[in-house]
């Protein structure tokens, strides 16, 4: 009974996320998305279970605060960067990706993309591998990594053209981790809380050192009535040093 109840609250939820991405970023779901996500969330209760993925185990959370706060990201690629790189083919690194958060829903949603899910817990590999081949998505990878060792590879560094971030760390901190794994020209999108400005203040040096930059501040609502959030996007405009990412640990402990 409990079950059947549940499987009814992820459908009715599934039908609520596509009426508010097309009301609140004007992303149109179709079918094919609405069932991988339907299957994503499935995969993420079940392996919640055993691993411990997300503390928002509630279908309407899972909705609002997983799947609409990663839309965000597709809209502003959408809207800004594909505007200023049609032809461009998006590297797209997911820096602390945990459960998949953005970088499954923006690979769901732009297929063309190839993506990166970077993350330092093995279990979370693990499962992201699994979704990657149950909802048959493809140029998608997962990366065992800490932030500051995958900075380092130069398989990596200062490849991506775009680094996404949700709740990874204070932006001091999260410019050090980020940056060297940028293109110059690239961008950081880093999902925040209401008031980032304190934030950005505090990170002037990070900024300098790193040969970055505030590109813009965008502030958003993920639904009628749910808490506001801002995305704050950084421009690289030159090469990283190379002392920076700093050993693992010291961006955390001192930072910039």
């Amino acid at each position: 009974m409990a079950e059947s109840i549940l499987e009814h609250e992820i459908s009715r939820q599934i039908c609520l996320l596509k009426e508010t991405a097309l009301e609140t970023f004007g992303i149109m779901l179709t079918d094919e998305h609405l069932s991988k996500f339907l299957h994503y969330t499935h995969l993420l209760l079940e392996w919640n279970q055993r691993v411990n993925l997300t503390a928002i185990t509630d279908p309407a959370g899972i909705m609002v605060k997983h799947f609409l706060d990663s839309m965000i990201f597709v809209q502003w690629i959408q809207n800004e960067y594909s505007k200023e790189y049609p032809q461009v083919s998006l590297r797209i690194g997911d820096l602390g990706t945990g459960a998949g958060f953005p970088g499954i829903p923006i690979k769901i949603l732009l297929p063309e993309t190839e993506v990166y899910l970077i993350d330092a817990l093995a279990k979370r590999i693990t499962f992201l591998d699994i979704v990657i081949d149950e909802l048959g998505l493809s140029q998608i990878y997962a990366c065992h990594a800490r932030a500051e060792d995958i900075g380092r590879n130069p398989l990596y560094r200062e490849s991506f053209d775009l680094i996404a971030a949700r709740a990874v760390a204070e932006l001091p901190v999260l410019l050090e981790y980020a940056i060297p794994l940028l293109q110059i020209g690239g961008r950081l999108l880093a999902a925040k809380g209401l008031d980032p400005e304190k934030e950005i203040s505090s990170a002037e040096q990070a900024f300098r050192l790193l040969n970055c930059s505030l590109d813009h501040l965008e502030k958003y609502r993920l639904a009628k009535g749910a808490d506001h959030r801002s995305l704050v996007i950084v421009k690289k405009s030159g090469r990283t040093g190379d002392k920076y990412p700093r050993p693992a640990g010291k961006p955390k402990k001192n930072p910039l």
